[in-house]
C-alpha cells in the first residue's frame, strides 16, 4: 500500500459557502487528510526511475535532473525559435531548455515518432518565461512532449504573466503531452491546445485529425480566461468564416484520444478546464479545480466545460467554490462519476444539446455533491436517451436532485438527500473524507454497476475497490471493509 494525498488550497469566493454546512468559515481545512489507495493508482510515467505498472497516477513519480551536457540540443535564453528543418534533430532526441530567465520561444517541424517522441526539457535546473508573446508556441509537430521534469521542481518549467496564452500547441500539432508546468498571470488561456482549420483545407475536419492530446501534472492559476482551452468551440457548426477564403465553409477538426489528468488548477477568469470536438476516447480525471469563473460570465464560468462534440467520461475531480455550474455537458454519450463538488454557486452539472448523434446517453453516478446553489442535475437535452442519474449524495443544495422536463428520457434512483453534513455520517468531512461509516444511510445503499447499462465504475474517488461491503456506497467514496 502506498499514499494517495489529496492538497486543496482554500481560496474561496464570497458567497461560496452556505451557513449551516459545518464545512463552513473557520473550520474548513486549509489541506486534506492522507488517505490510503489501492493498488491501482502509483507512478505511470514511464521517464520516471520508479514507474509501475498502475493504471493511474497518485503523484509519487521520482525523476532524475537532466544535465544540458546530456541533452542533444540547448536551447539558449537568446534563442527565440527552434526550427527543426533547420537542424535536422533525429526523433528520439532530447531538447534542453537552459535554466534561468528567458523570454518566449516557438518550437516548429519536430516530427518523431510514438517510440522515439522529441522530448523538449528543462535542463541544469529550472527555466522561467515571461514576455508579451505565448511563453511556448508547438507548431507543426508531432508525437512530442514539453516536460518539467528536468530538475527536482515540482514544475520545472515555469511560464508567468505571458499574452495571450502561456503554452500553445496549433497549427497541426498531434501526438503530444504537456506536463509539469507552471503557468500563471496570462492574459488570456494557460494552456491553448486546438488547431483551426484553414483555405488551403490542410488542418479542416475530414483532412487532420488532432491525436492523443495528453496534459498532466501542471500548476495552473490566476489566469485570465480559462486554464485549458482544450479543442475548439464550433464542432456543433461551421467555424466563422475567415476573410482569406470568404464564401467557404470550414470545419474545426476533431480530437481523438484526450488525457487530462492530476492538473491543479486555481484561480481562473473563465472556465477551468474546456474540451471541445473530442469525438473519441476523451477522460478527463483526478484534477483539482477551485474558484473557476471570477469574471463572473454566464457561458464562461464552470469548473469542467464539455463542448460541442466530446464524448468520454470526467471522473475523481474535485471541484469547489466556482461561480457557475461545476460541470457543464454539451457533448453527448458522457459518464460522470466519482467527482467531489463542493461550494457551487450554479447548478451541479447541466446537460444540454448541441447537435448530439442519436441514441445517446448521459449517465451521472456516485458524485458526492455539497452546497450547492442550485439543482444536483439540471437537464436541457431532449435529444439524448436513457439517461441515469444513480447513487449520487447531495447536501445543502437549494433547489432540488434535478430539474428536467417528463418529455426527457432521465432515470433517478438510488440518491441520497440531506439538508446537512451531518445526516450523511461521513467519515472524516473536514479533511475531505467523504467516506460514509458503516451505518450510514449511504453505506452499502448503491445500486451495483451490474445494475447499470453501458458503464463499469471498477474503483471509487481515491482510486480504491468501488464495492467492499455487501453492496455499492452511495456517493464518490467507497467505505473500504475488511
Amino acid at each position: 500500500m502506498f499514499c494517495f494525498i489529496i492538497i486543496v488550497f482554500i481560496g474561496c469566493t464570497e458567497d461560496e459557502l452556505l451557513a449551516d454546512s459545518s464545512l463552513a468559515g473557520e473550520n474548513a481545512p486549509e489541506e486534506a487528510a492522507v488517505f490510503q489507495a489501492g493498488e491501482v493508482a502509483g507512478c505511470t510515467d514511464s521517464r520516471a526511475i520508479n514507474s509501475g505498472g498502475a493504471s493511474y497516477d497518485n503523484n509519487t513519480c521520482q525523476y532524475t535532473p537532466t544535465s544540458c551536457a546530456d541533452c542533444d540540443y540547448v536551447v539558449r535564453a537568446g534563442d527565440k525559435v527552434i526550427d527543426n528543418a533547420w537542424i535536422g534533430l533525429p526523433p528520439g532526441s532530447t531538447i534542453g531548455i537552459k535554466s534561468g530567465g528567458r523570454e518566449p520561444v516557438i518550437f516548429r517541424n519536430f516530427h518523431g515518432t510514438a517510440d522515439q517522441p522529441f522530448i523538449f526539457i528543462n535542463c541544469d535546473g529550472p527555466v522561467k518565461i515571461t514576455g508579451d508573446l505565448p511563453g511556448i508556441k508547438l507548431h507543426n509537430s508531432s508525437h512530442i512532449r514539453l516536460t518539467g521534469t528536468g530538475s527536482t521542481d515540482d514544475y520545472g518549467i515555469v511560464v508567468a504573466g505571458t499574452r495571450p496564452f502561456g503554452v500553445v500547441a496549433e497549427l497541426g500539432t498531434t501526438d503530444f503531452e504537456i506536463d509539469h508546468l507552471e503557468v500563471k498571470g496570462t492574459r488570456s488561456a494557460g494552456i491553448a491546445a486546438r488547431t483551426r482549420p484553414v483555405c488551403d483545407g490542410s488542418t479542416n475536419r475530414g483532412t487532420f485529425i488532432q491525436r492523443n492530446t495528453i496534459i498532466h501534472h501542471n500548476y495552473i492559476h490566476d489566469v485570465a480566461d480559462e486554464a485549458m482551452y482544450i479543442g475548439g468551440s464550433h464542432w456543433h457548426t461551421s467555424f466563422p468564416a475567415i476573410s482569406e477564403c470568404s464564401g467557404k465553409i470550414l470545419y474545426e477538426p476533431e480530437l481523438e484520444g484526450v488525457r487530462i489528468y492530476n492538473n491543479r488548477v486555481e484561480n481562473t477568469g473563465r472556465d477551468g478546464i474546456q474540451v471541445g470536438s473530442a469525438t473519441k476516447d476523451c477522460q478527463i480525471y483526478n484534477n483539482q479545480i477551485i474558484n473557476y469563473g471570477l469574471q463572473n460570465i454566464t457561458i464562461h464560468q464552470s469548473g469542467i466545460q464539455i463542448n460541442p462534440g466530446t464524448t468520454g467520461e470526467v471522473y475523481n475531480n474535485f471541484i469547489k467554490g466556482g461561480t457557475g455550474r461545476a460541470i457543464f455537458i454539451n457533448g453527448y454519450d458522457n459518464q460522470v462519476y466519482n467527482n467531489l463538488i463542493l461550494d457551487c454557486s450554479k447548478d451541479a452539472i447541466q446537460i444540454g444539446d448541441r447537435n448530439p448523434p442519436a441514441g445517446m446517453s448521459y449517465r451521472i453516478v456516485n458524485n458526492t455533491l455539497v452546497n450547492i446553489d442550485g439543482y444536483g442535475v439540471k437537464m436541457n437535452s431532449k435529444l439524448s436517451v436513457d439517461n441515469v442519474f444513480y447513487n449520487n449524495v447531495l447536501i445543502n443544495t437549494s433547489g432540488d436532485i434535478y430539474k428536467f422536463d417528463n418529455n426527457m428520457d432521465f432515470d433517478v434512483s438510488n440518491n441520497f438527500l440531506g439538508n446537512g453534513i451531518e445526516e450523511a455520517v461521513f467519515e472524516n468531512p473536514q479533511n475531505l473524507d467523504f467516506s460514509p461509516v458503516e451505518g450510514s444511510p449511504i453505506f452499502d445503499g448503491g445500486l451495483g454497476m451490474e445494475q447499470i447499462d453501458n458503464i463499469n465504475i471498477t474503483s471509487d474517488y481515491l482510486f480504491q475497490l468501488r464495492k467492499s461491503g455487501e453492496q455499492v456506497d452511495i456517493g464518490a467514496f467507497e467505505k473500504q471493509v475488511d
